[in-house]
């Protein structure tokens, strides 16, 4: 399912972190050190134009990094950046000649203070070749686990696909691969990048809690740690009691519908993933209306965008609850970044599930109505 990704409020157009312009030679980390370690980059299968290479934090919060903000001018598609990493990183790229078409590019590049070498595929994006300890671990173990059982080929993008999407196949590999090497950096990265995109989870807090006390004693870790914590819709816990406006915008609470379960459909109306999943909505609700089974639609629209919510509302004929949560576009309380994003309650407005497509969703009511 396609879904529409609202990232932090970008302190960059590109979505980048923020960059010290230090001649073609970048440094990474807060300190720079009289004789940094050197990383030498290469693309290769790219166009040989003017153009810069940028190393982004594709859409994770910038607290989780060290003090890194680098770009480089290439020079014959090479470029050296110098490494003051103290602990594993893991970023995508851009380039300047991808402005206003994507805000990073597929592939994850894990760099630590090991790494002296990057080449770059420019049309195979998760064919990147990165060498150091972490990066190693990433391609001679990481991969294999999370594509055994099948050819895996890194012109595919599988892997991006795979963790950007609401397959719970990622979370529980994730979780196994956490069982089995519990002081993994790259696991404890991809589930940040999980955290990120797709939230809370109980299959997720699963996984942190399965790191190793060294793990779990260093700071990346503790950061993640107090973001789940502090996440206000999890499974298994009552749907946080919130203050919305109805159709005619008149202040209101969340009443949650005294049926067996209700679906929770966060949406915007310029979202075009979510006006693609409209049709099934409309059938899940013609099919489980009277079995038990409810919707609740809240908007997150900004108040420019409020007349085309209700217009949305009318001409696609949704008859069910609609909710406005005015101007929590970007910055939701609720911690919601992907759309549309469906939750699950039980009758006491419990969330049961979250992070599921509408497939799911039918296969579930099914046997449970």
């Amino acid at each position: 399912m396609t879904r529409c990704y609202v990232l932090s409020p970008p302190k960059h157009k590109y979505i980048i972190v923020l960059i010290f312009i230090m001649s073609v030679t970048i440094t990474w980390g807060q300190t720079r050190l009289n004789s940094p370690r050197l990383i030498s980059g290469e693309i290769i299968g790219k166009p040989i134009i003017t153009d810069t290479i940028y190393f982004v934090a594709k859409g994770i919060n910038d607290k989780y990094f060290q003090k890194v903000e680098a770009f480089s001018t290439l020079t014959e598609n090479k470029y050296t950046i110098a490494n003051n990493i103290s602990y594993p990183q893991m970023y995508s790229i851009l380039f300047s000649s991808d402005k206003n078409k994507r805000p990073w590019r597929n592939g994850d590049y894990f760099i630590d203070a090991s790494t002296t070498t990057i080449k770059t595929d420019y049309l195979s994006e998760e064919c990147t070749e990165v060498n150091g300890i972490t990066a190693n671990e990433y391609q001679s173990k990481f991969i294999p686990f999370m594509t055994r059982g099948m050819i895996y080929d890194c012109k595919s993008d599988y892997l991006t696909m795979l963790f950007y999407s609401n397959n719970r196949r990622a979370d529980t590999l994730l979780l196994n691969y956490i069982v089995q090497n519990p002081n993994s950096y790259v696991a404890l990265w991809k589930l940040i990048e999980r955290f990120s995109f797709q939230g809370e989870t109980a299959i997720r807090q699963q996984a942190l809690a399965r790191f190793s006390n060294k793990v779990k004693s260093e700071k990346l870790w503790r950061i993640l740690n107090q973001d789940f914590k502090n996440t206000k819709i999890k499974e298994n816990e009552r749907f946080p009691n919130i203050n919305l406006k109805d159709y005619s915008l008149k202040p209101t609470k969340l009443v949650f519908p005294k049926t067996k379960y209700t679906l929770i459909d966060y949406w915007f109306a310029r979202c075009r993933p979510c006006l693609d999943t409209i049709p099934e909505l409309k059938k899940l609700y013609a099919d489980y209306k009277t079995k038990g089974f409810e919707i609740v639609s809240i908007s997150v629209d900004e108040t420019i965008n409020v007349p085309i919510w209700q217009k949305r509302v009318k001409e696609h004929g949704l008859v069910w609850t609609q909710y406005l949560e005015e101007n929590n576009f970007r910055n939701n309380e609720l911690g919601i970044k992907v759309f549309p994003t469906f939750i699950l309650l039980d009758r006491k407005g419990t969330v049961i599930w979250k992070d599921f497509d509408l497939h799911d969703l039918d296969t579930f009511l099914k046997e449970h109505i």
